[in-house]
């Protein structure tokens, strides 16, 4: 088994954009008649709120706004949806502020995560439950604003931490 530490180079890519394919696994799940607050936008394509849209959801969010700042559209949105960021500090200051919010919500992240020190002391108090794909979930890379060749190629598994949106873990 490879471990990480012995890689020489490892960078940290936060610009991987959500498919429209992993919003329509959970599409089922999400109530069409709640407003969603994308709220992973800023400076992106904007690529996910298009595909909720798509998907018939009435959708908030840009990317000018930076979530962990005050923001109305908390207030105005019924569940915020994102696939949130890999980087750690920022990852975890999302993770806070979701609690402090107690809005329900679905979040795509790494599944890894979910067995973190940081994971477990920041969502103690809440009762999280998960969607578990059978398949790993694949992402769009930019890089200085173009998208690089669609590979599936995904070194990780992926899976939607949902708060106040189902009532049991979910395989998909």
């Amino acid at each position: 088994m490879a471990n990480l530490k012995d890689s020489s180079v490892w960078n940290v890519h936060d610009d991987y954009y959500t498919r429209k394919i992993s919003w329509e696994q959970v599409s089922h799940i999400i109530p069409k008649d709640k407003t969603l607050f994308e709220f992973c936008l800023l400076n992106s394509n904007e690529q996910s709120k298009t595909f909720l849209t798509e998907l018939g959801y009435n959708v908030i969010g840009n990317r000018t706004i930076d979530f962990l700042k005050e923001n109305k559209e908390e207030e105005e949105c019924d569940i915020l949806v994102s696939n949130i960021p890999f980087s750690g500090d920022i990852k975890r200051d999302i993770l806070k502020k979701l609690v402090r919010l107690d809005k329900p919500f679905v979040i795509i992240m790494n599944s890894l995560n979910i067995f973190t020190k940081y994971f477990k002391e920041i969502f103690e108090e809440k009762e999280l439950f998960f969607v578990f794909p059978t398949k790993k979930l694949h992402y769009d890379k930019y890089e200085k604003g173009e998208l690089q060749p669609t590979k599936n190629n995904t070194s990780f598994y992926s899976l939607y931490v949902c708060y106040k949106v189902i009532d049991k873990n979910i395989w998909i």
